[in-house]
């Protein structure tokens, strides 16, 4: 039996079109955040292609801002745009339109960085097999919301417009919402990059193991650069 062919949606937005880790500006200042934003997206890209080169799927910017989709920093992959909206509608959008050609799903952010291989890979495998039951994948992050959504099927909208984004229970709303759908698999929770606070968090990953790509490397240096400067 062939696997199912899938699409990865990695959402981002563009310095100079958009403020981007306002929280993480507060502390750094802009030009770092935007620095950190780019090399993490770069580094979440990374573990996208080496998924990809391997698995039947097909990688995709979700661009936040329509002007922005030729942006070069997003001539690695195929782009698209997010909609219109708050997160839920562009959520619900964007899977709109990938599962017009796609029989699974995935989405995540890009604040990431230290997103194993092996658990995207891990994502994919589950999502690639044929099921009776729709199956979804969550990663759950620290602070309560999810750094990685996979589903076999398409959310009716009205569920991603129920769910509360940027609090402590987004993801336990989510799996409330898709509970009687099919069946949820957990991934390990990871901390997503909002505030200055998660740097050493991801920092102290980064340095466990010695199976990280280059890029994911490079957000290691950049963060242990900004610590030395702060100290």
């Amino acid at each position: 039996m062939l696997p199912k062919q899938g699409a990865i949606a990695v959402f981002v937005k563009t310095p100079g079109y958009s403020p981007l880790k306002t929280r993480l500006a507060q502390s750094v200042g802009t030009v770092q955040a935007e620095q950190f934003h780019i090399l993490s997206a770069r580094a979440v890209a990374a573990v996208v292609h080496s998924v990809a080169n391997q698995k039947s799927i097909t990688p995709f910017w979700a661009v936040a801002e329509p002007e922005a989709q030729q942006d070069s920093l997003w001539n690695q992959f195929k782009t698209m745009g997010q909609g219109a909206g708050g997160l839920g509608n562009r959520l619900a959008y964007v899977q709109q339109q990938l599962f017009e050609f796609s029989q699974f799903v995935i989405f995540l952010g890009a604040d990431t960085p230290h997103l194993p291989v092996t658990l995207l890979n891990e994502a994919v495998e589950i999502l690639s097999v044929e099921s009776a039951t729709p199956q979804f994948v969550i990663g759950p992050a620290c602070d309560g919301g999810f750094y990685l959504f996979g589903s076999q099927t398409a959310l009716d909208p009205a569920i991603w417009l129920n769910v509360p984004y940027s609090v402590e229970d987004t993801t336990r709303a989510l799996r409330e919402q898709i509970q009687d759908l099919g069946e949820i698999h957990l991934l390990p929770e990871l901390s997503d990059v909002d505030t200055v606070q998660e740097l050493p968090l991801v920092a102290r990953q980064l340095t466990e193991g010695d199976d990280w790509l280059t890029e994911q490397l490079q957000v290691l240096k950049w963060i242990q650069e900004w610590e030395a400067r702060s100290d």
